[in-house]
């Protein structure tokens, strides 16, 4: 590799800070003197770039994971919206797809706005029909992850969707790693067209200054071979939080790349708080 590179340690925080948040995820990755030196917004844009670049398809639902964690806990809805065939959009009317989903939301605000109610935020994954080696692949469908405002029923959000297929609305769960299965699921199939977008007020993870001096390239090579399933070692770099799992990445231009997830750890406190009825 190139001489002239340092380590850069960058978290993306999913929480109000570090003392809080329930989830963070951790960036090691190789950078060159230049950036070293770059200013707080240079490196805060090159920080923001890895988190959302996808190095394959498996990895492009990251940024989307983060905004989740971010944002929606375990007492909001997970929603697909689907065709009937009597109204699908054609395979190739991808902007028809957008509008029902648009226009499906305004229903849902208009019947919040009547009964008082918060126009909950929400992140939508449209998935398109592909026309793939000439065949069309796939139905265009709705992945939507939503917030239980109150006063907000499952009901509602199905009859938003209400003329043009069936609606399912369910809890979102919230395990360590659901959130994680989910981005990539909903982003999985890779012969199938697809965008994901946002409603307005959505938190990003928090982005602290980062840090050129945590960890040397020798020791994260050591990392990289020795300890992405050291519980104790992440535990003691990173207190208040455990392990959910390191995933290395050898990048296009041959340096490496590591993203440590991690979530709060539980006390006994903790544990027996949320056991109370």
């Amino acid at each position: 590799m190139t001489a002239g590179f340092r380590v850069r340690e960058q978290k993306f925080i999913c929480g109000k800070d570090y003392a809080t948040a329930d989830t963070m995820q951790v960036d090691f990755f190789e950078i060159t003197e230049q950036q070293h030196k770059a200013s707080t917004r240079k490196k805060k844009e090159l920080a923001s770039s890895i988190a959302k670049e996808a190095y394959n398809l498996r990895k492009s639902g990251r940024y989307l994971e983060l905004l989740v964690q971010r944002n929606f806990h375990k007492s909001d809805y997970s929603v697909t919206y689907t065709y009937d065939d009597e109204h699908r959009p054609d395979p190739a009317d991808t902007k028809r797809v957008d509008k029902d989903f648009s226009a499906a939301m305004k229903k849902l605000y208009r019947m919040c706005d009547k009964k008082g109610i918060r126009h909950p935020k929400w992140i939508v994954v449209h998935e398109y029909s592909t026309y793939v080696d000439g065949v069309w692949v796939g139905k265009h469908h709705h992945h939507v992850i939503m917030q239980r405002v109150y006063g907000l029923t499952r009901e509602m959000v199905e009859e938003a969707w209400s003329g043009r297929g069936m609606a399912r609305c369910e809890p979102l769960h919230f395990d360590h790693g659901y959130i994680t299965s989910l981005a990539k699921y909903i982003m999985k199939n890779v012969r199938c067209k697809r965008h994901w977008r946002q409603s307005r007020g959505l938190k990003p993870p928090k982005m602290p200054r980062p840090n050129d001096g945590k960890m040397s390239r020798t020791k994260l090579k050591d990392v990289c071979e020795n300890r992405l399933e050291d519980r104790a070692f992440w535990e003691k770099m990173y207190p208040g939080y455990t392990l959910h799992y390191c995933e290395p990445i050898i990048t296009g231009n041959n340096t490496r790349h590591l993203i440590v997830r991690l979530y709060r750890k539980e006390t006994g406190m903790q544990q027996n708080r949320r056991n109370r009825p």
